[in-house]
């Protein structure tokens, strides 16, 4: 199985890079920032980078064309923007190699609550957001037979340490989950 990680705002970094080793898989990172490695200071500048430099349509178009060229069996992981993102891409390019979605905390798809999933997805979401209530999102999105939900105990970010909501426990918890 080979996997794609789509990333958050922060975009690559070496902790991004540590994590996608850990598969001892095939894989490849897509970010918004051309695969320059990030030194990220402060989560509100970057936010405001990443819409300045690839906003969320960028990104779901940047995605777009990564995921038209797979050609093997592919499982894709997307945090945050990157598994916004990812919903929208694989119900879009419907590539039969892509195999399934995992997406943590990916907010923005409250946005696009009409994409039909084509294939398996599991949507991780955290325990709550400021913008939206989680369980409405996550019954609505979940009323679709390929789509598996779970609300975390953790804050949105909880997987990246740069994060303000990273939290080690949640993140060791699903590291092990994903590479059971």
């Amino acid at each position: 199985m080979k996997y794609i990680f789509v990333t958050d705002i922060f975009g690559m970094t070496a902790h991004l890079s540590h994590f996608a080793r850990q598969f001892n898989a095939q894989y490849q990172i897509i970010d918004p920032y051309n695969g320059q490695l990030q030194t990220v200071v402060d989560e509100s500048l970057q936010y405001t980078r990443f819409m300045e430099e690839c906003d969320h349509d960028g990104y779901f178009k940047k995605l777009n064309n990564a995921l038209a060229k797979v050609d093997s069996a592919t499982t894709v992981i997307g945090f945050s923007a990157g598994g916004a993102a990812a919903w929208r891409s694989v119900a879009e390019i419907k590539n039969p190699h892509i195999k399934k979605l995992i997406a943590f905390y990916p907010s923005q798809i409250r946005h696009h609550l009409n994409v039909n999933a084509p294939i398996p997805c599991e949507i991780i979401f955290p325990k709550n957001e400021p913008h939206f209530d989680v369980y409405t999102v996550m019954q609505k999105v979940s009323d679709q037979h390929q789509i598996r939900c779970q609300v975390s105990d953790y804050q949105h970010g909880f997987m990246n340490p740069l994060s303000a909501g990273f939290n080690s426990t949640g993140y060791q918890h699903f590291s092990q989950y994903l590479l059971a």
